[in-house]
């Protein structure tokens, strides 16, 4: 049980090779034939990264929406270890270079543009460099957790007495909300309001 250690050898697949061992009184083996092994030192890449959320705004999440990298490596790569806002994402492939990673957003994360980070090494074991961004920083996610509020509602008829309403005068409810919000669903006296 000897070590044998060979000289570096350059990148590329060897087939049909074979050793031959010299004892210290050179008395020298027969020649042992080796399968065929491949020399890889080239550091691994994804071509891209993108990022999304299931919101009806994929660039936006709250709380309980899925967000999912979808993540192509130039070649095979071993599983990524992959985190999305800081959390272990859940990580699946059918090939070994298209990946996808979700995880689901919960109201203990912090707020703001979702972290990401993938750390991932090619089938021979040589590491990339972790990525923390998207392909080119095209893309990133928002979490917002906070509930808007209405800051300040006030109605109005258009009587000649304001707080006064009589058939055919028109309600106005006027809104100001805390952030940017859709369009709010408004009832005045049980009716759909435009």
């Amino acid at each position: 049980n000897n070590t044998i250690t060979f000289n570096a050898l350059a990148e590329g697949t060897y087939s049909n090779c074979k050793i031959s061992v010299t004892d210290n009184t050179s008395n020298t083996s027969d020649n042992l034939s080796v399968s065929s092994f491949t020399i890889d030192i080239t550091t691994p890449t994804l071509s891209s990264v993108t990022i999304a959320s299931n919101n009806s705004v994929s660039t936006l999440a709250k709380t309980g929406d899925r967000i999912t990298l979808s993540i192509t490596s130039a070649g095979a790569i071993q599983a990524p270890s992959v985190s999305i806002a800081g959390q272990t994402a859940t990580v699946s492939s059918g090939d070994n270079i298209t990946w996808s990673a979700y995880y689901d957003m919960q109201s203990s994360d912090s707020e703001g543009t979702v972290s990401l980070n993938i750390g991932f090494s090619d089938l021979a074991g040589n590491a990339g460099d972790n990525i923390t961004s998207t392909t080119d920083n095209a893309t990133s996610v928002l979490f917002d957790k906070t509930p808007p509020t209405l800051d300040n509602v006030t109605i109005a008829s258009s009587n000649s007495v304001s707080t006064l309403a009589k058939t055919g005068d028109n309600i106005t409810l006027s809104i100001t909300s805390s952030e940017v919000i859709q369009t709010p669903t408004i009832m005045i006296a049980g009716q759909n309001a435009t």
